[in-house]
């Protein structure tokens, strides 16, 4: 898929392959047979948020509430990965559920685009935190997989990380610091159209165009990722069935980004496999949570899903008030970044 563009056989494909599962996706499908990108569905339109905000919220009859954010790199680089994971990632819910992680988990999903490649009102979707498959399903069912462009330093990570650090509200965060749980999908290099984190990102034209805030500088990609990291657990997750996903040097990329915001650069994760990516989250989500490796793959196998993929990109996932493991989850390519030493206890989601 050289120059990141659109492939409509391997689009066609992974469409096929959500009709045999009854999905529909009908608003990506359209857009995709009309190139008419713009239209995004109102409860997707990130300047539609009520009080600006999704809310992450507890319920009743619930114990908890678990925030968890999957952001989605909806560029041509990518191939057939987000209609997979559009797919596939309702089972999240089920697996974490299943698991006894959480009873009540609340996914929100973000799919970002290619900020060179197409006009910058289909740039930006951003769902509600949902609390059920079926409601998730709805909300992915509206989502627009534009499929054109990356490859060219044009993917907006930036506003996914502003969105999460300025239009999310966590009541388990606000209630006793617990935080929720931040994935970026992606195969390309963090930093847009090859600049530093440090001093470039969200522009102010940008920020009011999608969200409509009125701010008086750009906030650099570092700042918003050190934001996020204030109330969520961080993850990057690269498949590795992608246009750059096995390139260890953007890896590495990541990796210093994360430990420069104060993320242990261990969670950013490669996976082989796509089908593996939901069955990672729920792993890396478990060992933070001090559940039990051999029970969740046990429950993960009497699924029918085979969490060897899993296991190993999530191996160096400090559990639980436990110790790292000295892994690291990329080998040698990340053999400059410093590891995990102590047995801190995160300061994040735990069963009570």
């Amino acid at each position: 898929m050289g120059g990141g563009g659109f492939d409509p056989k391997a689009y066609s494909a992974g469409v096929d392959a959500l009709k045999a599962t009854g999905a529909t996706f009908a608003r990506s499908a359209a857009a995709t047979a009309t190139g008419d990108f713009s239209k995004l569905a109102d409860i997707l339109n990130p300047r539609k948020l009520k009080n600006g905000m999704r809310e992450c919220c507890f319920a009743p009859g619930f114990s908890d509430a678990m925030p968890i954010v999957v952001s989605i790199d909806g560029t041509g680089s990518m191939s057939t990965v987000p209609v997979e994971i559009q797919a596939a990632l309702p089972g999240l819910i089920e697996s974490l559920v299943a698991q006894g992680i959480t009873d009540h988990p609340n996914v929100m999903f973000i799919c970002h685009d290619d900020e060179i490649h197409l006009p910058p009102d289909a740039a930006f979707q951003m769902s509600q935190f949902e609390t059920g498959a079926k409601e998730l399903t709805e909300s992915l069912n509206q989502m627009i997989i534009p499929g054109l462009g990356g490859g060219n330093c044009g993917e907006g990570y930036h506003i996914s990380f502003y969105a999460a650090a300025n239009h999310t509200r966590l009541e388990p965060f606000e209630r006793d610091g617990t935080k929720g749980y931040f994935v970026m999908i992606c195969d390309e290099q963090p930093y847009y159209d090859a600049a530093d984190p440090a001093k470039f990102g969200t522009k102010p034209s940008l920020a009011k165009e999608i969200f409509g805030d009125d701010i008086q500088a750009e906030v650099t990609m570092l700042d918003s990722v050190k934001k996020v990291a204030e109330r969520y657990h961080i993850f990057i997750i690269r498949p590795g069935h992608t246009q750059n996903g096995k390139n260890r040097a953007i890896t590495k990329l990541w990796q210093k980004l994360l430990s420069d915001a104060g993320v242990n650069p261990e969670h950013v994760l490669e996976v082989e496999k796509t089908a593996d990516i939901i069955p990672t989250i729920t792993l890396a989500i478990g060992r933070l949570n001090g559940a039990d490796d051999h029970d969740m793959v046990s429950v993960l196998k009497a699924s029918g899903i085979d969490a060897k993929g899993a296991i190993s990109a999530t191996s160096a996932v400090v559990p639980y008030a436990g110790a790292s493991t000295g892994l690291v989850a990329v080998g040698k390519a990340s053999a400059e970044i410093v590891t995990t030493k102590g047995g801190d206890k995160p300061k994040g989601h735990a069963r009570r």
